[in-house]
């Protein structure tokens, strides 16, 4: 169905009812005490790693580190349940051909500046350990209207 076809419907205006949906204000939890739950290595899409090869347009995937805390709130049930936590994604070092190598240990890094917020020497140590949430907001393009959106973070 393209956005230019209408569908008509039997049901009368009348008999449209309000419901009042949940939302969460994110900021009520900006600089609250969060436990770190889950770390884990993904790949995420990267418009500053090497092209592919043979491609003029896409790029090899950038490795990251991915660090979540517990669940901080959610709203609705089974499969429409939403949860929220902090989140941050941290840059790992790859080769040119997009193998990972390791992760940085300058102290310029955001991952050596987190590591050593949280009092842990390695990403191994980083479960279990506490930090401070840090509620932000970001503007999106959706439908070309102009939206923002609220995130949680980690505070370093």
């Amino acid at each position: 169905m393209d956005k230019k076809t209408v569908v008509e419907s039997s049901i009368k205006l009348d008999d449209l009812k309000p419901i009042k949906s949940e939302t969460v204000d994110l900021k009520q939890f900006n600089n609250k005490p969060v436990k770190i739950e889950k770390v884990s290595i993904i790949q995420v899409p990267s418009n500053f790693t090497p092209l592919k090869e043979g491609s003029s347009i896409d790029h090899i995937p950038q490795w990251v580190m991915k660090v979540e805390s517990e669940v901080i709130t959610s709203i609705g049930e089974g499969d429409t349940k939403i949860e929220f936590r902090c989140s941050e994604l941290f840059n790992l070092i790859q080769d040119e051909n997009g193998a990972l190598k390791g992760y940085p240990q300058n102290d310029k890094s955001n991952l050596t500046k987190f590591l050593k917020d949280v009092g842990a020497s390695n990403p191994t140590e980083l479960v279990g350990k506490s930090s401070i949430a840090k509620a932000y907001e970001k503007e999106y393009l959706f439908d070309g209207k102009k939206t923002t959106r609220s995130f949680l973070k980690f505070k370093y």
